[in-house]
Order: structure tokens, then C-alpha cells, then sequence
């Protein structure tokens, strides 16, 4: 069993990962993945809630810096600390190598199944936005009928209850992967790489590494220095934290409670503006 690096990986804004690996530090950005050798990097440096990765360069020459920015200030002194601990020995002479010239890119490019996911997240986008729009124009037509009390009602539980029952689908398909991919996928651990406290709560990001060596990460609630996860083994970006028996079966009764209130508050709004059209809504 191998033993997880000690050395933090650094999440950045706009998906930039930063991670140690071994003899090199990897830059993974939306489009392109640069591998930075030891021997090309001078230093790294902290900055705040930033890391610059400065290169080596000639004598007289400007060094190439590599920067990710928004980052926890605590892992970016632990990463810098390490990183610079193991650059190798620096003699006059090599402290003249253009850095940049050992630096190797990778072009990224997504997955067909990714895209499907991106494409999935864009569809929640549109459908609440049609949600609102369609409960706004409800209660509009509601109120122009002449039932103005009715009308804000639907205004407001609608698309609450609408909002509910997005929450229970969404619940409904993490249950699923937890009983799905566990049987099905690949277990491994996961190791913690940041933290946030969300009212009062704990919540971790924990990163794992799939089997094309591309770093990858899950956030759950949890103050574990490592979880176990379970991700496809097509699709290593569908994963799960591995869950209970009596977990999975709360977070279950959690998704359909949710469901159930959505589309039962969703449905009444619905029910009262046809009644209203027909004149059988009772008068306030």
C-alpha cells in the first residue's frame, strides 16, 4: 500500500491545481497540463493565498513564474517549504539554465463524458431559470385574474418547492452512486487538501488520483485527514465518499422527504391557479 505524499496539493481559482510529484511539480490548468522538473525551478515562493513557482534563468534574464492564486495560506507555506527542501543543489553553473526550455505542456481536452456532465450542470441551470420563469408568469396571470393573495403565494412557494424537489433529484443521484459505485467502481483513499467551516460545519477537500495520473477531488463534511471514495472506472470523475449502510439509508429517506415537499408544494401552487381560472378557487 503506498503511503500518501505529505505535501499538499493547491487548488486554485479557475480549476488551477498544483501538486508535487516526485522529481517534477505539475501545473494542471483548464487547457493544458505543464510538468516542471526540480532542476528547472530556482524557488517557490508563498504569497499570501498565492504560490509563485519562479523558474531558473541566465544571468541578466527575467526567471519565468508560474503563479496559482486563491489557495489556503497555511498549505501554500507547507507546499513551498517542502518543494524547496527537495530542489536539488544549486552550483554556478546551473543556476544559468533557462528553466522554462525543461518545462513539457500537455493539451487537455474533455472527455465525451465530461462534457455530458458540463452539458448536465448547464441543463439544472436552464431548468431552474425556466422554473422561476414559469411560476413568475403563473402568478402574474394569477393576479391579473384577480387573485393577487393566490398570486404571491405561487410567487413564493412555487419556486421553492420547485427548488426542494431540485434538491431530492440531486440527492436522489448521489444515493445512487453511493450504492452504485462501490460495488461497481474503484476504491481508494482520498487525502485531505483543504477545509472550510460552513455554519458550523466541517466540510474537507480531499483529492485522489485516477488511474491516467490526473488528480482529482471530492468535498464532503468531515475533519478525516483521508476518506475512502469510489469512482467509475470508465469515468474516474464520478465519485462518491463511501457511506454507511444506515448513511446511504438516511441520506435516501433525506431524498425522498425532499421530493415529496417539492413537487407536493410545486403541485398545489399549480392546482389553486387552475382552480382560480375556473372560478372554483374559494374567495378571499
Amino acid at each position: 500500500m503506498s503511503i500518501a505524499s505529505p505535501v499538499p496539493v493547491l487548488r486554485g481559482s479557475q480549476g488551477t491545481v498544483l501538486r508535487f510529484d516526485g522529481d517534477a511539480l505539475v501545473l494542471r490548468r483548464a487547457a493544458e497540463e505543464l510538468r516542471i522538473p526540480l532542476p528547472a525551478i530556482g524557488r517557490v515562493r508563498p504569497e499570501g493565498r498565492g504560490v509563485a513557482v519562479e523558474l531558473t534563468a541566465p544571468a541578466g534574464a527575467a526567471p519565468t513564474l508560474h503563479r496559482v492564486d486563491g489557495v489556503s495560506a497555511a498549505a501554500v507555506s507547507l507546499f513551498a517549504d517542502a518543494v524547496n527542501a527537495a530542489l536539488p543543489p544549486r552550483t554556478g553553473q546551473a543556476g544559468t539554465v533557462d528553466g522554462s526550455a525543461l518545462v513539457t505542456a500537455r493539451a487537455l481536452a474533455e472527455s465525451p463524458e465530461e462534457r455530458r456532465q458540463h452539458g448536465r450542470k448547464r441543463g439544472r441551470k436552464i431548468w431552474a431559470l425556466a422554473a422561476g420563469l414559469f411560476f413568475s408568469a403563473l402568478a402574474l396571470a394569477v393576479g391579473i385574474h384577480g387573485e393577487w393573495t393566490l398570486a404571491i403565494e405561487i410567487l413564493l412557494v412555487g419556486p421553492f418547492g420547485a427548488g426542494i424537489a431540485a434538491f431530492g433529484a440531486m440527492g436522489a443521484e448521489n444515493v445512487y452512486r453511493q450504492w452504485y459505485l462501490p460495488r461497481n467502481g474503484i476504491t481508494v483513499e482520498a487525502v485531505r487538501a483543504g477545509n472550510a467551516d460552513v455554519l458550523g460545519a466541517t466540510f474537507g477537500t480531499y483529492v485522489y488520483t485516477d488511474p491516467h495520473g490526473v488528480s482529482r477531488s471530492v468535498y464532503t463534511r468531515s475533519s478525516a485527514a483521508t476518506v475512502q471514495v469510489a469512482y467509475h472506472p470508465g469515468r474516474p470523475h464520478l465519485v462518491t465518499v463511501r457511506s454507511s449502510p444506515s448513511g446511504t439509508a438516511g441520506d435516501a429517506a433525506l431524498a425522498a422527504t425532499l421530493l415529496l415537499i417539492g413537487l407536493g408544494a410545486a403541485g398545489v401552487m399549480i392546482t389553486l391557479a387552475v382552480a382560480a381560472f375556473l372560478g372554483a378557487y374559494p374567495a378571499r
